[in-house]
């Protein structure tokens, strides 16, 4: 009985060195490195993005008053946009 369990032990593993070293599998690695760069890359943006955006306890601290009194009148500005088309259900 021993000596079956080795026997498919050894196919096994043979097998498994096949599938790693697929096309199919290759591609497959591929797309899934490809996946996460775009998330990462889109993770920086969105960070980028939202640390840009004036807030009001970065335009308290700008001791430039007339830059101060720009940077309330950007984020009022951003803040009272009026929503997108479609946004009202009849």
């Amino acid at each position: 009985m021993e000596s079956s369990e080795r026997n498919l032990d050894s196919t096994s593993a043979d097998d498994e060195q096949q599938r790693l070293n697929s096309r199919e599998d290759a591609a497959d690695r591929c797309a899934v490195g490809v996946s996460l760069l775009v998330l990462c890359f889109a993770l920086v943006l969105a960070t980028l993005w939202e640390v840009e955006r004036p807030s009001f306890a970065r335009c308290s601290a700008l001791d430039n008053a007339t830059e101060r009194h720009a940077c309330y009148d950007q984020l009022r500005s951003e803040r009272l946009k009026p929503p997108a088309k479609g946004g009202y259900f009849r």
